[in-house]
């Protein structure tokens, strides 16, 4: 998203606002490379704040407070946190947009995110019943959402489309990254509860210091801003897929991806534990050596993908290559018997989603209807990737009911429908 006209820098050290792209073109110059590894550290801390306890620190918690009915609790937590989620993107993304702040208009936003997520896992951490950690759920995931809402805003605000693929790629990065040195801490503090939620979030916060300090940023002025009424509010929630049909089919694909990939993800350590039968010791090793294996892949496969994206100018064959993968890792989920079919399984996943990375946030920005409000439409468009994790915890309990219960096969296939059903819905996509 680019500044409106008029719109100035907010002072500090190397901000600086780029002027509205004129329709059909691009003309903002070339971010530099301090500017990707700033903005690459924040969403770092913000994946680590957020990714590391909905993976592993929540489910263990919730085993050691209620073993019996740990699957109920867990999806309740999750969902009702999810669904926090779906507003709280699209909602701070807007206040992002129309914040005058002399500090800049995401920057500010981004403390809140960063304070008010840790707040949340630390209700989570010191529970001493199911109601609090769905409360501590939610109240992270409203908070970590405003700083992700910012922190794409930035990039759309910042970033020309000759670098997109690129940029895109290099931010896709810290999902990973995150994952796996959150789930190398979890391992590491497995005897403490306290520790294996609270340290990440230290840790993810400390990341986004650079940014606040060094990063570029807009500012907004007042006279930017016109008055908005509550109708014109909740208008703002969402985005026409009709008169923006790019947008809509974007979004779609989007969330049948990672609604195939939520269905990997969110009951990893059960599927270990209840499916292939291994205890609590195994559980976190296991989910940080598939993290690890995983990630690595993300890691090789990511920004080789955007460069080639941007090299083509083309993203939806990156994403028909990605579900293919991610559908066959699917597959394998469904047929292993052991740890090292779970492996397997998980480099598949690492490839899958690592080229689906390189253009995850590269093509919904190609797509974006209104450059001013770019950080309201990528919420909305975040939405796809935070709904799957609701509507998993209501449709999984079904599935693995089947059959007498822990049917993990009928969860991935599930999942690999999924996948697949992405790639029609990724071609009517046009570029503005």
């Amino acid at each position: 998203m680019s500044p409106s006209a008029g719109a100035q820098p907010a002072p500090g050290p190397a901000l600086s606002a780029a002027p509205v792209t004129p329709p059909g073109g691009d003309s903002r110059p070339r971010v530099p490379g301090t500017f990707v590894l700033v903005h690459f550290l924040a969403l770092l801390g913000a994946w680590m704040g957020v990714l590391v306890p909905s993976l592993v620190s929540v489910a263990l918690k919730v085993e050691r407070m209620d073993a019996t009915g740990k699957v109920t609790t867990l999806s309740l937590a999750l969902g009702a946190g999810a669904l926090v989620a779906l507003v709280a993107n699209p909602l701070f993304g807007l206040l992002s947009d129309r914040t005058t702040s002399r500090f800049g208009a995401r920057r500010p936003w981004m403390v809140i995110g960063t304070v008010g997520g840790f707040a949340g896992i630390a209700v989570i951490a010191f529970a001493d019943s199911t109601w609090q950690i769905v409360v501590g759920w939610c109240l992270a995931q409203c908070f970590y959402n405003a700083l992700v809402a910012a922190i794409y805003g930035v990039l759309a605000d910042q970033v020309p489309e000759r670098q997109m693929g690129f940029a895109s790629a290099v931010l896709a990065l810290a999902n990973p990254l995150a994952t796996l040195g959150g789930t190398f801490l979890v391992d590491a503090l497995n005897a403490s509860t306290v520790a294996l939620l609270l340290v990440p979030g230290v840790v993810g916060a400390a990341l986004v210091v650079p940014f606040l300090l060094y990063g570029r940023d807009r500012r907004v002025t007042p006279r930017e801003v016109p008055p908005m009424r509550a109708r014109q509010l909740l208008g703002f929630l969402w985005t026409n897929p009709v008169r923006f049909p790019s947008f809509g089919w974007a979004w779609l694909s989007r969330f049948l991806m990672w609604t195939s990939y939520a269905t990997v993800t969110t009951y990893m350590a059960y599927y270990l534990s209840d499916y292939l039968g291994e205890d609590s010791d195994g559980v976190t090793h296991y989910v940080f050596l598939g993290s690890l294996v995983a990630n690595v892949f993300i890691l090789i496969a990511t920004v080789p993908a955007g460069r080639i994206s941007d090299r083509v100018g083309r993203r939806k064959p990156v994403v028909l290559t990605a579900a293919v993968l991610l559908a066959a890792s699917m597959g394998v989920m469904a047929v292993a018997t052991s740890v090292t079919g779970f492996l397997v399984a998980q480099a598949l996943v690492g490839v899958g989603m690592g080229v689906y990375f390189a253009v995850d946030i590269a093509l919904p920005a190609d797509v974006l209807p209104d450059p001013n409000n770019a950080a309201k439409d990528l919420g909305v468009m975040n939405i796809a990737a935070t709904l799957p994790y609701s509507l998993i915890t209501l449709i999984a309990p079904t599935l693995l009911a089947l059959g007498g219960g822990n049917n993990y096969p009928a969860l991935f296939v599930f999942g690999a429908l999924a996948a697949l059903l992405a790639i029609p819905a990724v071609l009517p996509v046009k570029r503005r």
